[in-house]
């Protein structure tokens, strides 16, 4: 149990006369206790009642509804909260904004007939985070290798073979305005810059 400070309280989180769980006690602080009290805490309403309230939002439905909504499941990964959002019209509040992922890869191609110039432009840099595999693929006709001073992924060892891919884990930050060359193709010279930023995690 952790320390909270001079002076603890003792919520008990769940009432075993009501519901026949298991009854534990945790320490918190003055405020929290105070919160909890402020919001009906007491012999008859028990700190588990107030904090189901706070946090957790149930609704009961009749079996009617409950298989409707069930039939508009679109996929194993579907939710009962994405389903009535669809249902109902409802866009992701500010406060309540849907979970953003990234991808665990970015692939990004060597275009055909680039030779020694640039493999990209700053406008079409890639965009990266920290702990993402970068895979490179060669379409042109020519070797290539990404020589990079360590950042944002060690030096290979070796080039990129015409028609074979890559792939780099990023491992460090790197700034899209690093001064020149940057990453540039250790095969064919300064002027084939490879454009890309990574951010932290």
């Amino acid at each position: 149990m952790g320390n909270c400070g001079l002076l603890c309280y003792c919520a008990l989180l769940s009432d075993t006369k009501l519901t026949g769980l298991a009854m534990k006690s945790i320490q918190v602080d003055g405020d929290v206790y105070a919160y909890l009290e402020s919001h009906g805490m007491s012999a008859g309403h028990s700190a588990s009642d107030v904090l189901r309230q706070a946090l957790f939002h149930e609704i009961d439905l009749d079996d009617d509804v409950f298989a409707n909504l069930m039939s508009l499941v679109s996929g194993p990964d579907d939710t009962i909260n994405a389903i009535l959002r669809r249902a109902l019209g409802i866009q992701a509040s500010p406060s309540n904004p849907p979970p953003v992922t990234s991808p665990a890869r970015i692939d990004f191609h060597i275009p055909a007939g680039t030779g020694a110039r640039p493999w990209n432009t700053r406008d079409t840099a890639v965009k990266g985070i920290v702990g993402q595999t970068l895979r490179i693929y060669n379409d042109n006709s020519v070797a290539h290798e990404p020589h990079t001073n360590g950042q944002p992924f060690p030096h290979p060892a070796s080039a990129i073979a015409p028609g074979v891919f890559a792939d780099f884990v990023l491992s460090s930050p790197y700034d899209l305005d690093t001064p020149a060359p940057g990453i540039y193709d250790h095969a064919q010279g300064t002027a084939a810059r490879f454009w890309i930023s990574v951010i932290a995690a």
